[in-house]
């Protein structure tokens, strides 16, 4: 499993696949309060956008420069961060 959790901490290691981007949702939804990526090789697009509009923290440096290079930086930047704390939990809401 590329995307696992421990405690508060999600682990994401090896290549994210889309099919990852459910379980990433669900282990958000249910509180998680920071990503480790560290290990992170592929990220598809459906949970860089999940990581995107959580803005929960990012803990190490992917294992792909590439993505160290290009999508670090845009899920560090302080422009996007959610100043209040409402926004973020009505992104968690699903539809009935």
């Amino acid at each position: 499993m590329t995307v696992r959790r421990l405690g508060d901490t999600i682990f994401l290691e090896g290549v994210c696949a889309v099919e990852d981007a459910e379980i990433l949702l669900q282990y958000l939804q249910a509180g998680a309060d920071l990503v480790d990526w560290a290990d992170c090789t592929h990220l598809h697009a459906a949970c860089f956008q999940l990581l995107l509009s959580t803005r929960v923290p990012l803990s190490g440096t992917p294992a792909n420069p590439e993505l160290a290079r290009w999508l670090a930086p845009i899920l560090h930047s302080p422009e996007l961060s959610v100043q209040d704390g409402t926004a973020a939990e009505a992104l968690f809401e699903l539809e009935p």
